[in-house]
């Protein structure tokens, strides 16, 4: 099982700059043994929601992303998720196409139905449609990039977005482009979108729920004539470790707060080690997680030098 962190909750620096503590742990993550880094794809945390109890700053997700390519090597950089009624597709593309180029092909495209209806409300984007909608746009858009990337020129026809003849120039990095992720555990509707259109899904819940996710989706697959081995299978959760059992105690009272009502996954490194272990028999290839204390060098090096190795 790999490994991607995703910075969640942003917190600000010394300097009060929330970038300042983003770039320091997107260098640690790519001296460690993680895998991946990720973004979410938000504008407005005002407090009040599950792991986010408190107003906190909130810095756009593809700016932030090709600032950290360009101080990273290694590490992949994606988005988990972004909210398809916040762009228009091509214009998408064409941002995911420059982020590979920055990072010289390290990226995967990360994408999403949305739910944060009081930002998209809030700052006059328009009415928040239902999810319905919000589905048939996500496979639209999900067509839409496809064809930017893989047909040169490129038109497309659809009840929400279209394309008129049109080139990707200059190309992605990766070939034929970069994976795409379509995350959700919708069973009906969004593993039925991975089956025809992604390379990466990614599913939340316990092990035994993601077995079933899992499983379901490997049936979209066959309905469609697609090997679900050209999938990766991964998994979003909260992990909180710590040293030993005095540290991972005053983590949890420090931090209560920022970790969700069900489902995080707390305590030492072997502890939190065993539980992942869990999630890989389950069938989970790929594990990406938010740890509140991210923005702790110590603590991402505990998770390279531990679990990682216990995991790879």
């Amino acid at each position: 099982m790999q490994l991607g962190i995703q910075l969640n909750p942003y917190y600000p620096g010394s300097t009060g700059n929330p970038w300042d503590a983003v770039m320091e742990a997107a260098r640690a993550v790519d001296a460690s043994r993680l895998d991946s880094l990720w973004l979410y794809d938000h504008f407005l945390y005002e407090g009040g929601y599950s792991a986010h109890p408190v107003p906190e700053p909130v810095m756009e997700c593809f700016t932030t992303l090709g600032a950290i390519a360009s101080i990273t090597s290694r590490v992949r950089l994606g988005q988990l998720v972004l909210g398809i009624p916040y762009r228009n597709p091509a214009m998408l593309a064409k941002m995911a196409t420059s982020l590979d180029l920055i990072s010289h092909g390290r990226t995967i495209l990360g994408l999403g139905a949305g739910w944060h209806r009081r930002e998209y409300e809030g700052f006059g984007w328009g009415a928040w449609e239902p999810a319905p909608v919000r589905l048939k746009r996500l496979e639209e858009a999900v067509q839409v990039i496809q064809k930017l990337w893989t047909e040169q020129p490129a038109s497309f026809e659809g009840e929400y977005y279209r394309l008129e003849s049109v080139m990707d120039n200059p190309r992605p990095v990766q070939s034929p482009h970069p994976p795409i992720m379509i995350a959700g555990s919708g069973e009906k509707v969004t593993l039925r979108l991975v089956a025809q259109y992604g390379q990466f899904c990614n599913v939340s819940g316990s092990s035994e729920d993601v077995s079933r996710l899992f499983q379901t989706l490997a049936d979209h697959c066959e309905r469609v004539g697609r090997d679900v081995g050209e999938i990766t299978r991964s998994v979003y959760s909260t992990v909180l470790v710590g040293r030993d059992a005095a540290d991972i105690a005053a983590k949890r009272e420090r931090l209560e707060a920022f970790l969700p009502t069900k489902g995080a996954i707390t305590g030492t490194a072997d502890e939190v080690a065993d539980e992942l272990a869990a999630y890989e028999r389950a069938g989970c290839q790929y594990m990406i997680f938010r740890t509140p204390d991210w923005n702790d060098p110590e603590t991402i090096q505990l998770i390279s030098d531990r679990i990682a190795p216990a995991l790879q």
